[in-house]
Parts: C-alpha cells; structure tokens; sequence
C-alpha cells in the first residue's frame, strides 16, 4: 500500500473537476490510500458516489495546499506520521509564483518523498483546460485517465425545455456580470419566446441583484439556492445555462446541461469545464486577458482585493446569444420549432 497527499485548489468547482481524475487514480492503485484537503463537493456521497470514488482516507487544513514556511513543520510531521510516500499537487500555479512548493519539494527529494505536479507539463500553464492538464500529468506517470464522459452526472438531468438558467452570483463581485447586462439578456432571451429563470447563492448582495433582475416579464422564477444539492437539482431541470460563477459551469458540464459561460475576470481557456464544443461555449473578456492582474494561471490577483472590474465591459449580451446560437440545444430547438410550423 502506498500513501499519498493530493492537493489541489481551493474551491468547491475544483472538486467537481478533480472527481473523475481520483477515479481514476482510484482505478489504477486500488490498494493505495490518500489524504485531501476539505472540499465540499469529493466529501459529499452522491459526488463520490456518481464519480466512483471512494474518497479520501483523512484530511489536512486547506492552506498547507500553499506550502507556506509557517505550515512547513506541521506539514513534515504529518507526512511523517502517516508515512505519506508521494505528493500529487495539482494546484495551478506559474513557476514565478510557486516557490514555496519548490522549496518544499526539494526537501521532499532529498527526505524520500516523491513529488508529481503541473510543473512536469510547463514553467508556465498551458491555456488548456485545468481538467485535461491534470490529465495529462496523471498519464505522464503510467495513470489512465479517460475524459470522454464528461457528464457523469446525466442521470440526474431532466430539463424543462425552452427554460434558460441564468446564474449571476459568484464568490467575487470582480467576477459578477452588471445587472444592466443580465438585464438586456433576459429580454433578448424573452423576444426569443424562451422563459428565464434567476439564480444566486446565499449572498445578500446577490439575492439583492436576483430579486433587481426578477421584476422582468421573462423572469418565471427566483432562486436562491442554499447548498451544492439545491444548485445541481436546479440546473438539472434546465434547457440551458448561462452563468458568470464556474462552480455552477462545471457543474452544468457534469450534468450535462448546455452551458454558456461569462469568463470576465478569468481566462476561459484554462478554467472551461472538459466538454464538446456544442454543449460548453465561453465568452471570453480579452480586457481580462490584457490586464496586468491577471496572473498566467488564468485567475485575477484582486479577485478578493478590490477592483472596479474593467473586465466586465468585454462581455456584451450580443455575444452571449451568438455562443447560444452555436450549442446543439439551439440547432435542437430551431428544428422543433420548425417541426411545430410544418403541423
């Protein structure tokens, strides 16, 4: 038996990410055991039990994932005590910015401690999705990962056609899309014949901005959901998805749902969920791109800081229609639409 850490970053999204790949990590070293940090979603059973996985052996706090000099004794004592033999760290970080963990692993090699993390792949990450360069790092050390069923969540799914979700909270107000927008959207979808539906999370100033947006004609319901079940239920009963939050995106992908996401304050290019093309589009902010805060792993360095979100007007409603229009769920309903004309 071999013992492992795996560490990966922060955020209930990334859970939903990393499932399939310990599944397979799972698959391929039955016998080995593994310690995580908390995360919301690979400690909850219907995700462990959908991915196949049976979940870690034990925990660690969240913020050893930084490697930081003042965890490093509590760190050593632990893998110490536990006899851990190889560190998986797939949290996303630019060299530049890593030096802490490289610090880390060059006491690791010369404690016995094998290290496998993104590094292998690049200095710098890729602009591909974080779910395939995990992937790509587990096959480098003999893992198969097979990315081809994205939606292992399907059998949940059951969409009330021409409903469209529109998710506008997120965990950052950088990351938000201005009510103006949602506002001009929600119309548009409206002219289309389609019935939208608003959701947040438990956040004031979201449920604020949902209840704003609800006074809308188009508006049929206002949902403010309370946990990770709430969010799947919901989005499993929608024809398609538009949101601004990537918890809510990967978690689309996973069930299946057609989704087009507002990448304002990140790059989409690494942070998309592994799906086709006809069921996950972006639209991508280039201002984000060509800011200085953002960092080369596709997130924002004042995401929690401050910022007056520049980034958000690289987002218009016109290019969120025009990525719909290129889901398979619109190619669907046209034809529907012309089977009713033809009747």
């Amino acid at each position: 038996m071999r013992t492992a850490m795996i560490v990966i970053n922060e955020g209930v999204g990334n859970g939903i990410i990393v499932a399939p790949l310990l599944a397979a990590l799972e698959q391929c070293h039955p016998e080995w055991r593994y310690f995580m940090a908390p995360n919301i979603a690979l400690d909850t059973d219907w995700v462990r039990s959908a991915a196949g996985i049976q979940g870690a052996s034990g925990m660690f706090p969240a913020l050893w994932r930084r490697f930081l000099l003042a965890d490093r004794e509590a760190l050593w004592k632990f893998i110490d005590r536990h006899g851990v033999e190889l560190v998986v760290n797939l949290r996303m970080e630019s060299a530049e910015e890593d030096g802490n963990y490289f610090e880390f692993r060059a006491e690791a090699t010369k404690n016995g401690v094998e290290c496998w993390d993104l590094h292998e792949l690049g200095e710098r990450p890729r602009r591909l999705p974080f779910g395939e360069q995990a992937a790509g790092l587990l096959r480098a050390h003999d893992v198969p990962v097979d990315l081809s069923r994205p939606a292992w969540l399907a059998d949940r799914r059951k969409p009330r056609p021409g409903v469209v979700g529109c998710y506008v909270g997120a965990s950052a107000a950088v990351k938000r899309w201005p009510p103006g927008e949602w506002s001009t959207l929600i119309t548009r979808l409206g002219d289309r014949g389609l019935t939208a539906e608003v959701a947040v999370g438990p956040g004031a100033d979201e449920q604020a901005l949902a209840r704003r947006l609800s006074s809308s004609p188009v508006v049929s319901d206002t949902v403010f959901l309370h946990s990770l079940e709430a969010l799947r239920d919901w989005i499993a009963g929608l024809d398609v998805l538009v949101s601004n939050d990537t918890l809510a995106v990967h978690l689309a992908a996973a069930l299946g749902c057609p989704v087009v996401t507002l990448y304002l304050a990140t790059d989409g290019a690494i942070w998309s969920p592994v799906a086709a093309p006809d069921v996950s589009r972006a639209v991508q902010s280039t201002i984000a791109l060509s800011c200085s805060s953002m960092k080369p792993n596709g997130t924002c360095r004042r995401y929690y800081s401050g910022c007056p979100a520049p980034c958000a007007a690289g987002v218009r409603p016109a290019d969120v229609l025009i990525e719909l229009d290129q889901l398979e769920w619109s190619t669907r309903r046209a034809g529907h639409q012309e089977q009713e004309v033809v009747k």
